[in-house]
C-alpha cells in the first residue's frame, strides 16, 4: 500500500473531508490537495505529523512509508507486541488485507502477550454489539492470517447487506460452513472459495469490558 492509499483509506474511514483535515492541521486547502492526489510524492515531515495526528496514524510509519526512514524505528521494531486498534470501517475499505497490518496503521495500540504477525484489534461499538456474545467496549483480538478451526468464532462479511457478521466456524464430514450468531439470520452458510475470502479473521482472543 503506497502512502497515498493509505492516507486515503484512513480518510475515507474517518468520514472526513479534504476541507476537514485542512481544519485540524492547518495546512492549506492546496497542500492537502496535492498530497492526497499524488501532487506531492514526498510531503515534508512536519506536514506527515500534522496529518498523522489528525488521521490517528503513528508518525513514524508515516514517514517510513514516505521514505524518510529505511526502515521502522527501534522502538517500533523491538515493540513486536503491539497490535493496532482498527475501526470497523477501516477493515471493511482495506478488506481483503493487501499487505501486513502494521502496528503504524494506527496510534491506538493493544499489546498482547505474545508476537502475532498481521493481528489487528477491534473494539466492539453500539453497531456491531451483538447480545450475549459481544457487548460494547470489549476487545476482539483477531488473527486473518490462520485458517480457522472446527468452533472457531470468526467474523465475516455478509455481503447482502454490507456488514460485519459474527459466525461459529464448522467443519464436519469434509465439509465447512458458518453458523451464524444473529437471532435474524441464524443458518448455516456453506462455504467456497467465494465465501472463504470473505472470512475477515477468527477471534482469538475476546477480552470482555
Amino acid at each position: 500500500m503506497s502512502l497515498i492509499d493509505l492516507l486515503q483509506l484512513n480518510r475515507k474511514s474517518k468520514k472526513l473531508t479534504l476541507m476537514n483535515l485542512v481544519e485540524m492541521t492547518g495546512l492549506s486547502y492546496g497542500k492537502v490537495y496535492r498530497i492526497f492526489n499524488g501532487g506531492i510524492d514526498k510531503p515534508t515531515p512536519d506536514s506527515l505529523k500534522l496529518l498523522a495526528k489528525a488521521l490517528q496514524l503513528d508518525y513514524s510509519y508515516l514517514f517510513h512509508k514516505a521514505g524518510y526512514l529505511s526502515s521502522l524505528s527501534k522502538k517500533t521494531m523491538l515493540n513486536n507486541y503491539a497490535l493496532p486498534i482498527l475501526s470497523w470501517d477501516f477493515c471493511y475499505l482495506a478488506f481483503p488485507f493487501q499487505e501486513p497490518l502494521s502496528a503504524g496503521l494506527s496510534d491506538e495500540h493493544y499489546y498482547y502477550h505474545r508476537k502475532l504477525d498481521n493481528g489487528f484489534v477491534l473494539t466492539v461499538d453500539k453497531t456491531h454489539a451483538l447480545f450475549p456474545f459481544f457487548n460494547k467496549g470489549d476487545k476482539l483480538i483477531c488473527d486473518p492470517i490462520q485458517s480457522p478451526q472446527h468452533n472457531d468464532t470468526i467474523i465475516y462479511i455478509d455481503t447482502t447487506i454490507k456488514q460485519f457478521k459474527f459466525g461459529i466456524y464448522k467443519c464436519n464430514c469434509q465439509k465447512a460452513y458458518i453458523t451464524s450468531l444473529h437471532q435474524s439470520n441464524y443458518k448455516n452458510i456453506l462455504i467456497d472459495d467465494s465465501i472463504q475470502s470473505l472470512i475477515v479473521g477468527k477471534i482469538i482472543l475476546h477480552e470482555k469490558s
